[in-house]
């Protein structure tokens, strides 16, 4: 367990303290190193970014003690990590990539990229952060900045090349089976109205919904995606606004907004779902309607102690789902397999939720539940359905 909290001018001998076991256990400090100046400095510093109102300087705390360093500032533009240090004793237990996830997510919240500097001869903060997904976008000196944006990372997960092999005509969740009778109960849903589609991808619904009849709209974050929809559709006939489900605005108003597949778990904390619901509010009609494609968590198919489950054993696809329950986070990890030993692995991130979690994100933006089934053509919902359908209508006050 950990917290931060706003440091104080009792806490500037700590940091002086764990910045130099930080730095000590890594090798990095200089053999003429002058550590009584260097403390007066820091001491300096740190006053002066304790009074900075641009500037949160922050205790880290783990089971209740002190044990890192913190330091922040936020501007209209960006959010930027300034430093930070955790003691050796409680390193690798996760808790520099619970900060720094918390800091993404309040960038994406934000709409800002999350930007930091590394150290050239410090690799195991570079390993970190390339796994968070940052990337380098210039130099600063001895240092190298990186930087982290939700539409970057959207981008490298739904890339060209996967967007380029994710249509399957007339197979999987692109069979007539499948489009058929979603396209008709969205349509019965926008009741002669307009639709608009989160998270819109290569228009695998919106293309046969606006056949249909039904004016479609759509926000998308994948600018990948978005290429391969106009392949098939063009900004005229299906108009979408590049951005954020959670918070793009789409011009107009809709009788019917709409997620399907499992998509707004891709949302990776409950703040951002939470306002997915209420950017849903903002683009109905009093009385519209947010309709919710998305599967039940299968914790029941989780042993103690197994943190994976196998979803899918196909002849040439194998998907393994490992999960965070303390988090609710899961990975799915989709392995295609070719001739021989050939093999190929992608990787997706979710934020599972139950029902009843979904059920109360609605009302806290104004929604009410208004049926639920198990699939596309009203199959009743029960303790066994692997997924729902669920519609929540707006307030018409």
């Amino acid at each position: 367990m950990h917290r931060i909290r706003l440091a104080t001018d009792a806490d500037i001998i700590f940091l002086a303290d764990v910045t130099l076991a930080a730095t000590g256990a890594q090798g990095r400090l200089p053999a003429d190193f002058d550590e009584a100046a260097w403390r007066a400095r820091f001491a300096e510093w740190s006053r002066e970014s304790i009074e900075d109102p641009a500037t949160e300087l922050y205790v880290v705390e783990v089971d209740g003690r002190r044990a890192g360093r913190l330091r922040v500032s936020r501007t209209p533009e960006f959010v930027e990590v300034n430093g930070i240090q955790l003691h050796p004793d409680v390193q690798n237990r996760g808790v520099g990539t619970a900060i720094l996830t918390a800091l993404q997510s309040e960038a994406a919240r934000s709409g800002v990229p999350l930007k930091l500097n590394v150290e050239r001869d410090n690799p195991d903060a570079r390993r970190l952060y390339e796994r968070l997904g940052f990337t380098k976008t210039g130099e600063d000196k001895g240092e190298d900045v990186l930087q982290w944006s939700k539409a970057a990372e959207q981008n490298r997960l739904w890339n060209a090349d996967v967007a380029e092999r994710y249509d399957t005509p007339g197979d999987g969740m692109f069979s007539a089976d499948v489009l058929g009778p979603t396209v008709e109960r969205l349509a019965e849903l926008a009741d002669g109205g307009r639709a608009l589609e989160f998270a819109i991808g290569t228009g695998r619904v919106a293309v046969p919904l606006s056949e249909y009849g039904v004016p479609v709209s759509g926000i998308e974050l994948s600018d990948a995606m978005l290429q391969q929809l106009r392949k098939k559709a063009d900004a005229e006939t299906i108009p979408v606004v590049a951005g954020d489900m959670a918070t793009a605005r789409a011009p107009g108003e809709f009788t019917l907004v709409y997620l399907v597949f499992n998509t707004i778990s891709n949302l990776l904390t409950q703040e951002e779902q939470v306002e997915c619901f209420r950017n849903a509010a903002r683009h109905l009609t009093p009385g519209g309607r947010f309709v919710i494609e998305l599967w039940v968590p299968e914790l029941r198919r989780l042993p103690p102690g197994v943190p994976a489950t196998v979803g899918v054993a196909d002849p040439g696809y194998i998907l393994l789902d490992t999960y965070d329950v303390l988090k609710q986070h899961v990975v799915s990890h989709h392995f295609h397999f070719g001739e021989g030993t050939e093999a190929r692995l992608g990787r997706t991130p979710h934020r599972y939720i139950w029902p009843a979690e979904l059920d109360l994100m609605a009302q806290l933006a104004g929604f009410t539940l208004e049926s639920r089934h198990a699939d596309w053509t009203n199959t009743e919902f029960t303790a066994d359905s692997p997924s729902h359908v669920s519609v929540y209508r707006l307030s018409t006050a």
